[in-house]
């Protein structure tokens, strides 16, 4: 991979999607090739991360605009710090792969803070690094609720029926405006974990070619 840049992959959907099982299948996928792979989180692990974890949690309060500023803040941190900051290790030739990025900020608080002014917040980590491919699972909320009732019992801030709708809605609103400028897969969550995982690669393998 000497010389090469590495690809930058994100997940997005609701809670409950299954980003993570597919994450999972993905990087196994990469690293079969024997191509270094790293998979990352929003809100990440680094201080600003932290803090929002508590917010989403309900340990912390806070309001809506706060919470958009505080992702958009975590974001240019997971980007830009020396410690395992994304833009690095795609300079390195490592691929990431990130569960959730921009389009979570903008779908989760652009339900209640004003979308221009998250653009906005938002603007200068576009300018420093743009997803190779933006792999959006769609389930409905109803499916998701039933996966996370299964998988554990407390929920975060935004996992109501009413705010995963409203959540599902602004994703579909956000694909028909970007579309045209970005990488967008979508992909149906409600179909078995390895069609979804079949479908994923065969968009996007080509971009693991080395060349």
């Amino acid at each position: 991979m000497a010389g090469h840049r590495g690809r930058f992959i994100t997940f997005e959907g609701i809670d409950g999607c299954g980003k993570s099982t597919q994450i999972r299948h993905l990087k196994q996928r990469v690293e079969s090739l024997s191509l270094p792979c790293w998979e990352t989180f929003e809100p990440s692990s680094g201080p600003v991360g932290s803090m929002l974890r508590q917010c989403l949690s309900g340990r912390m309060k806070t309001d809506e605009r706060t919470m958009a500023a505080l992702f958009a803040a975590d974001r240019l941190d997971h980007l830009l710090n020396d410690r395992d900051g994304i833009l690095q290790k795609v300079q390195q030739g490592i691929h990431v792969i990130c569960d959730r990025y921009i389009l979570s900020n903008y779908a989760y608080q652009g339900v209640s803070a004003p979308m221009d002014w998250i653009q906005e917040l938002n603007s200068e980590a576009g300018k420093v690094l743009q997803p190779d491919c933006h792999i959006f699972i769609d389930v409905d909320p109803e499916v998701s609720l039933e996966r996370m009732a299964k998988a554990r019992f407390h929920r975060d801030l935004y996992e109501t029926r009413e705010r995963l709708t409203e959540v599902r809605n602004c994703y579909f609103s956000l694909i028909d405006r970007f579309r045209e400028d970005e990488n967008i897969l979508i992909v149906d969550g409600s179909k078995e974990e390895d069609a979804i995982a079949e479908t994923i690669w065969e968009h996007i393998s080509d971009l693991f070619e080395e060349g």
